[in-house]
C-alpha cells in the first residue's frame, strides 16, 4: 500500500464553533499539521478495525520548515500555533529548543469538541523558560568569544 496523498478530517471539524472562531493562517497550519499524522488501523479482528493517529505526540513542524517551504513567517506561525492551542486543536508534547537541536513535538487534541462549553479545557502556548539563548551576562560563556570593546 502507497503512501495516501490525502488529509481526512470530520466534517465536524469544519463545522465546529472552535474551527469558525480560528483567524489568519490558523486554520491553514491546522490542515499542514493533519498533514503530518501518520494513520493507521487499530483493531485485532478483521472488519472491527478503526484508524487512529500512529504518530501523535511525534509531530515534528518546525518555524523554519514554515517559513521556507510554505512562506509563513515566524511570527504569523507563532500566532496560528497559540491558537491551535487555545481553541483545542494542539497540545505540546514536548517543548524543544532550536539552539540544542531539539524540535518541539506536538499531538493533535480534540480539546476543541467541547470549545465553548464549560467543561473546556484552556490551555495556552507555554513560555519557554529554560533560559537556553543568548543574554547580555552569558553570551562570551556560549560563544567562547570576547566582547569588542566601544
Amino acid at each position: 500500500m502507497g503512501r495516501s496523498n490525502s488529509i481526512v478530517f470530520e466534517r465536524k471539524i469544519v463545522h465546529s464553533p472552535a474551527f469558525l472562531a480560528l483567524t489568519g493562517v490558523s486554520a491553514q497550519v491546522l490542515f499542514l499539521f493533519l498533514a503530518r499524522r501518520k494513520m493507521g488501523k487499530v483493531g485485532s479482528r478483521r472488519g472491527k478495525e478503526s484508524w487512529a493517529i500512529t504518530n501523535n505526540g511525534e509531530i515534528v513542524f518546525p518555524y523554519s520548515q514554515a517559513e521556507s517551504k510554505f512562506g509563513i513567517t515566524k511570527p504569523r506561525f507563532q500566532r496560528a500555533l497559540r491558537k491551535l492551542i487555545e481553541f483545542g486543536f494542539l497540545d505540546i508534547n514536548h517543548h524543544g529548543g532550536g539552539l540544542v537541536k531539539d524540535c518541539t513535538t506536538y499531538l493533535i487534541s480534540e480539546r476543541w469538541m467541547k470549545y465553548g462549553k464549560d467543561d473546556f479545557v484552556w490551555k495556552t502556548l507555554p513560555k519557554d523558560t529554560r533560559k537556553l539563548g543568548f543574554t547580555a551576562s552569558n553570551w562570551e560563556k556560549r560563544t567562547g568569544k570576547k566582547r569588542r570593546s566601544k
